[in-house]
């Protein structure tokens, strides 16, 4: 039965947690190996997904941290963080139009701030939409999202 209900999963969200995980991450390979370990994540804990609702939401989470933590580790190792641009205005909506910057600057964020960002800047969620999908108080997303354009904030304004 758990099979059947990770196999009926895999068929109906496969496919757009593949695309959700190539954009967050840029590349195929990652996105492939992302969506493979959250499927895995699954199965080890079905029993947290009673339903398809559930499921989704459960699974959406989990592919955004684990994504969020590859781009956080792929950018301590490779790649300095003070090339980002100055930003004059402190543009939020439009600093991040830009997806490769967007995704450095989330990715400096703390876990929480970084997840609720991705999912309301990036994905364009509401903020009710990031609260239902994260099991959390919308109260707490205009709280983290706060967190997230201070940060963006400071952080931009550190320059090279």
């Amino acid at each position: 039965m758990a099979d059947e209900r990770i196999l009926e999963l895999y068929r109906t969200y496969g496919p757009f947690l593949y695309a959700r995980c190539r954009q967050i991450l840029g590349d195929e390979a990652s996105a492939a190996d992302a969506a493979q370990e959250t499927f895995l994540r699954l199965q080890q804990r079905l029993d947290r997904a009673s339903d398809t609702q559930q499921a989704l939401a459960w699974i959406y989470r989990v592919a955004t941290n684990y994504c969020l933590n590859q781009v956080r580790d792929r950018g301590r190792r490779a790649e300095s963080m003070g090339d980002l641009p100055e930003v004059p205005g402190r543009d939020m909506e439009r600093l991040l139009e830009d997806h490769d910057l967007a995704r450095r600057l989330i990715s400096t964020a703390t876990p929480k701030v970084a997840e609720v960002a991705w999912l309301h800047h990036a994905d364009g969620m509401t903020q009710d939409e990031v609260a239902q999908v994260l099991g959390i108080s919308r109260r707490t997303v205009v709280n983290r999202l706060a967190d997230f354009q201070r940060h963006a904030e400071a952080f931009t304004e550190r320059g090279p």
